[in-house]
């Protein structure tokens, strides 16, 4: 019997408008084939948006489509499965509900995403297409907007490195569900729908201040429609469009009413009226900054749930670069805040020497490596606020910033870690402390106890040490740190902080100078 040289994999999303499920067979990034796609409409987000909750037959027929969905599986001998929601289910109240009666009656497992990894997942997917077509950030930036029905992520990119991104709650769906139809349907609904769109990115506006980009990328859901519009093949992965042409389309849109929408373009009334929204959203962001070229892509939130699980199995090339521009972002936080910047890097530094010396024997791998990184990145950023008090307001910073490709939980163990890598963890008495969820009270100590050693030896914030070698034998981590300055600050801190890295890992960390 000849062997199978490939795996079946199904990703499944469940979103505000479509439940859609692909299963690849794949050997690796460059090698897959997308084998079957099914896409069943849904009205999720109208409900969701408006009430906070998803109505019972809703969820009866989210559950009869996984049925079918599970049948199919089975069909092709699918061995791995992702299946994520987003925004609707995320922002239902009933949302443990949904998740339980689709378990029960499917035996799928949902993991529903936060907004930032969900605008992460497709960033994933467009970067990835855009690479492949020689669409480089080197010498000119790119902005990327992605709009959903429930949200909009704004990412932009510059020497292959992230320099913003922001996430904001005006999908287009959402937009259409703040006004109800009479002021929809109002001649003043075009001047107040700008201006409520002008106030809510405002803030986007300030970030990006005079930065120039050469490429406007625009994806999400309401893009086929655009496409349509514009009549272009909706089926083509990547268009280029010149931004005079798009800014004549726009004004030509601005001027029509919803009827003449629906005879011009032959559209259903219910689409008809996402136009607009979708229109002067589209429009408003254009004004953010510049751009010579617009791009669309038909990159889906699927595609890159598919990309993201293929390759984190088979393509650690992909995987480095990735990461590479997750720690892009955090210094794009870090100098927000104007951060030490050479200090948080000898802190990364000294800190992945030790990690990478226990984090085998300790249970840890390359998922708290990069928890590490950004820990190391901003464990200080709050003395931007407060010099005096900066742990606490280094941990609301972090609690408070978007950071893509983070989920909450991760940017918690973040924030916490980056709390207490100064302060004790189990001292009852500072009641302005942030609280540590019992699960994840190994994870955070492991990452406070590695980034207090580390920030020891440059507590002088001088660099002194300017290499570093670990050794970890009978139950000693002996830090071998070569310098030819005075270490006294350095030795007399690392001291101090050892108690706590013994007490969490059960090792007694040693620090010898080297003269060199």
């Amino acid at each position: 019997m000849k062997r199978k040289n490939y795996t079946t994999f199904a990703a499944i999303h469940l979103g505000s408008e479509m439940l859609s499920m692909q299963i690849t067979e794949y050997h690796n990034t460059e090698r897959y084939k997308v084998v079957e796609c099914c896409n069943r409409r849904i009205r999720l987000g109208e409900a969701t948006f408006k009430n906070k909750i998803i109505p019972f037959p809703l969820v009866s027929e989210i559950c009869e489509i996984l049925i079918g969905f599970k049948r199919l599986m089975k069909e092709y001998g699918v061995e791995e499965y992702v299946m994520q929601a987003t925004t609707a289910v995320r922002e239902a109240s009933n949302q443990v509900f949904l998740l339980d009666q689709i378990y029960n009656k499917t035996g799928l497992v949902v993991d529903v995403v936060d907004m930032p990894k969900e605008i992460y997942t497709k960033f994933v997917a467009i970067r990835n297409t855009l690479k492949a077509e020689k669409i480089s950030t080197e010498r000119e930036g790119m902005l990327m907007m992605d709009i959903s029905s429930g949200g909009l992520g704004v990412t932009l990119v510059r020497d292959e490195k992230i320099c913003y991104q922001g996430n904001f709650h005006i999908g287009i769906i959402r937009i259409k569900e703040s006004f109800v139809r009479n002021r929809r349907e109002s001649m003043h609904f075009n001047k107040a729908l700008t201006e409520f769109l002008s106030s809510t990115i405002g803030p986007v506006r300030n970030e990006l201040g005079d930065s120039k980009v050469r490429y406007l990328v625009l994806s999400g859901t309401e893009t086929e429609l655009l496409l349509r519009m514009l009549g272009l093949d909706e089926q083509q992965k990547v268009h280029h469009i010149k931004a005079a042409d798009f800014h004549a389309f726009f004004d030509s849109m601005r001027q029509m009413s919803l009827a003449q929408l629906i005879q011009v373009y032959k559209l259903p009334e219910n689409v008809a009226e996402l136009v607009l929204p979708t229109v002067l959203l589209y429009e408003q962001l254009l004004h953010l900054i510049p751009a010579k070229e617009i791009i669309i892509t038909a990159d889906r939130f699927i595609d890159g749930i598919q990309l993201l699980h293929i390759g984190n199995k088979t393509n650690p090339v992909m995987r480095k670069e990735l990461e590479q521009e997750l720690i892009s972002l955090f210094h794009t936080i870090g100098s927000r805040y104007l951060y030490d910047k050479k200090h948080a890097q000898q802190v990364e530094r000294l800190s992945l020497i030790i990690f990478d010396k226990i984090a085998k024997a300790y249970g840890m791998g390359e998922y708290e490596r990069l928890l590490l990184r950004a820990t190391c990145i901003l464990h200080d950023i709050g003395k931007y606020i407060c010099m005096r008090s900066h742990s606490i307001y280094t941990y609301q910073l972090i609690m408070s910033t978007d950071i893509i490709g983070l989920s909450e939980k991760d940017k918690k163990i973040v924030a916490l870690a980056s709390y207490y890598h100064a302060n004790r963890l189990f001292d009852k008495t500072n009641t302005l402390a942030p609280q540590v969820e019992k699960e994840l009270v190994p994870v955070v100590a492991k990452l406070a106890a590695i980034v207090r050693l580390a920030d020891a030896l440059d507590r002088s914030y001088m660099q002194k040490i300017h290499s570093c070698s670990v050794t970890l034998k009978d139950n000693k981590l002996k830090v071998l740190a070569a310098s030819k300055e005075d270490l006294t600050l350095e030795i007399w801190t690392f001291d101090d902080k050892s108690t706590f890295f013994e007490e969490v890992f059960g090792i007694e960390p040693i620090l010898e100078r080297v003269n060199k």
